[in-house]
């Protein structure tokens, strides 16, 4: 027991100790002093990289067309996989579709998914994804694409998406059951009516899913035709009284 060691016998066992512990004692503080210092070096670093950021994106906004894409390129090729980075290409994706161009817009989202910069970015742009390729008739890897989503807050979103490609491919059952996965997904106080709307239009008659061969435009377009028909139609024109009628109808006056 140490209390009843004596003095040399004390200091003896420390110079034992720190000749084992010495080194591992000295290691452990440098390596916990410079990761404090790593650390707010490594916070500092990443602010002023974000401001940098930012104004590359900001002058992306406010650069002319003609200089969009050289703008798009730094920005990429300083921030890549940034935040920043995903709003150009989002952009860079809808203006593709503006265009007639789903195939580059197909491809400026991939990047967004692969690069990860964010789980919420990462995630809607997995939802703009799929419905680019439905668009490109390629279903099946749109439903893929939409298996990947991990953030709740686009669940529904992505469900809505999933009956709209089931629908497309007459699947109705399966399409009123992710319509109706996403009606109960909602969040609390969220309305959506035209979800809705198609939860509505792919329930079953009784217990029969049934195709929707017409579409609504085609279905309007046969009533506004109907409507056109009964306009159209003549009334018959009251016959003609001979003055013989008129005289009889005097006299029965």
């Amino acid at each position: 027991m140490s209390e009843y060691l004596s003095e040399e016998e004390q200091i003896a066992r420390m110079k034992s100790w720190w000749d084992t512990n010495g080194t591992s004692v000295i290691v452990a503080v440098v390596v916990g002093v410079v990761a404090i210092v790593g650390w707010r070096w490594y916070g500092g670093y990443t602010v002023e990289q974000a401001e940098e950021a930012a104004r590359s994106y900001a002058a992306y906004q406010t650069a002319d067309e003609a200089d969009k894409v050289a703008a798009a390129a730094r920005l990429a090729t300083e921030h890549g996989g940034s935040a920043y980075h995903a709003f150009v290409l989002f952009d860079q994706a809808r203006a593709a579709l503006a265009d007639g161009e789903p195939a580059a817009a197909e491809s400026h989202l991939v990047e967004i998914v692969e690069d990860g910069a964010d789980p919420l970015l990462t995630d809607l742009a997995r939802i703009r994804l799929a419905k680019v390729q439905q668009q490109l008739d390629r279903t099946s890897e749109a439903l893929a694409t939409l298996e990947g989503l991990r953030s709740e807050g686009y669940r529904s979103w992505a469900l809505e998406a999933k009956g709209d490609i089931h629908m497309a491919r007459d699947e109705v059952q399966q399409a009123h059951e992710a319509y109706q996965a996403a009606s109960d997904s909602l969040l609390e106080g969220e309305v959506r009516p035209i979800l809705q709307m198609k939860l509505n239009n792919a329930a079953p008659y009784g217990e029969q899913y049934v195709e929707l061969t017409d579409s609504l435009e085609s279905a309007l377009r046969d009533a506004e035709q109907t409507l056109a028909d009964v306009d159209s139609t003549e009334v018959p024109a009251e016959p003609e009284r001979s003055e013989g009628d008129e005289a009889g109808d005097s006299n029965e006056e």
